[in-house]
């Protein structure tokens, strides 16, 4: 019994012994762990670039409507049955071509009619200047009375005054003739018939049958501020002074699909006055359209040259961050803490943004790695990036 006693006290000590060694064994370790410095995460490494200084040109795009040069009706001057049409609907015509023919008997008959009255009243007055000039002849030989020749002289005005009637009316009718073949005036693309052949037209009113229009060139109507207007007006006189062409007398057409039209266009004329209400000038504008591309009535965006920023603060699109419509820029300062400047944008050439508002010469602008990094982080900075090309082309400011 004593034996049996003293083996369990024995195992109760060992255990105990086994537990206090693995707790010592574990508090080591945590007093380790916590003794090992906090590695700092790695800087955020990023490329900057100072503003690059250009003359930035400043675009502005005015909504405009196309409209042709000549629009002419095609109507119906005879009254008839309209026989046949001679043309493809939506087709381009040449001035002179045959549109519509006119049901012309009654007027081939006029003619005739016309013509007939002419060769009397011709013959008549033929035998009116014969007479007149035997009773002249007997007059001087005192054989007639006074009474009697001024007879022969009225008859024989009266014939000529009859034969000029008639000469009037053969060249009504053989006008009224050719009416019934209606032709184009211009030369355009024309448009649906009105009317379709054996209808009666001309009753009473010139029935409409058609429409022409011209094709090349083709007028933009669109609007410009008065102060526009003075820039336009100062830089193409200047440009005259010089001997040169004004950069702001070409315009470029957007189309509604966003393409840019192939064809510059320069203004044709301003209207007569401001129209007080809006402060703005209706200007037209001509563009060549040899392809007929564009149409009377189409919605376009006339672009031209407004202004130049010299000297703008230029920076490539991809570094501005956009963040609910605010434009914001991250600069590196010079111990690599980044900061956030909220910018106003000026006009976008290509890869570069004009900044207006809120930059400085000095600032090294992150442009590449911009996404990985926030305010206040500190970043490496590599070495600095390469300034863009100089812009062909700006869009307007806000784009």
């Amino acid at each position: 019994m004593p034996q049996r006693v003293l083996s369990i006290s024995i195992n109760i000590s060992f255990l105990l012994f086994c537990t206090v060694a693995l707790c010592a064994c574990g508090n080591g370790d945590d007093t380790q762990k916590a003794a090992a410095p906090e590695k700092a995460p790695p800087a955020v490494s990023v490329r900057t670039m100072l503003p690059v200084s250009r003359d930035v040109p400043v675009y502005g795009e005015f909504v405009g409507r196309t409209d042709a040069k000549e629009t002419v009706e095609i109507r119906a001057r005879v009254e008839g049955f309209l026989k046949e049409r001679l043309f493809e609907e939506g087709s381009l015509v040449k001035a002179g071509d045959t549109l519509f023919e006119i049901e012309s008997r009654q007027y081939d008959e006029a003619l005739k009619r016309a013509q007939a009255d002419l060769d009397r009243q011709q013959a008549l007055l033929a035998k009116a200047a014969t007479d007149l000039s035997r009773f002249e002849a007997l007059f001087k030989q005192q054989a007639i009375s006074r009474d009697e020749y001024d007879t022969k002289v009225t008859s024989q005005k009266d014939m000529a005054a009859q034969a000029d009637r008639a000469q009037a009316e053969l060249e009504t009718a053989r006008r009224d003739l050719s009416y019934t073949k209606v032709v184009a005036p211009i030369s355009g693309r024309i448009g649906k018939s009105l009317v379709k052949p054996g209808t009666l037209v001309g009753k009473g009113e010139n029935t409409l049958l058609a429409e022409i229009s011209s094709t090349d060139p083709i007028y933009v109507d669109f609007n410009i501020s008065e102060r526009e207007y003075l820039t336009l007006v100062k830089d193409m006189v200047e440009a005259e002074k010089q001997g040169k062409t004004s950069g702001k007398a070409e315009l470029t057409l957007i189309l509604a699909d966003d393409s840019v039209y192939p064809h510059t266009g320069r203004p044709e004329m301003a209207d007569r006055a401001v129209d007080s209400k809006t402060g703005t000038l209706p200007v037209r504008a001509s563009f060549p359209n040899p392809e007929g591309i564009l149409k009377p009535g189409q919605f376009a965006k006339v672009r031209a040259l407004v202004d130049t920023l010299e000297g703008a603060l230029c920076v490539p699109r991809t570094a501005v961050m956009d963040v609910q419509g605010v434009k914001t820029l991250y600069v590196a300062g010079p111990d690599g803490t980044v900061e956030a400047k909220s910018v106003t944008l000026g006009p976008v050439a290509e890869d570069l943004a004009a900044v207006v508002k809120g930059l400085s010469p000095t600032d090294a602008v992150i442009v590449e790695g911009a996404q990985k990094v926030r305010p206040g982080i500190k970043v490496a900075v590599q070495p600095e990036a390469q300034a863009a090309g100089q812009p062909a082309a700006a869009k307007p400011a806000g784009n």
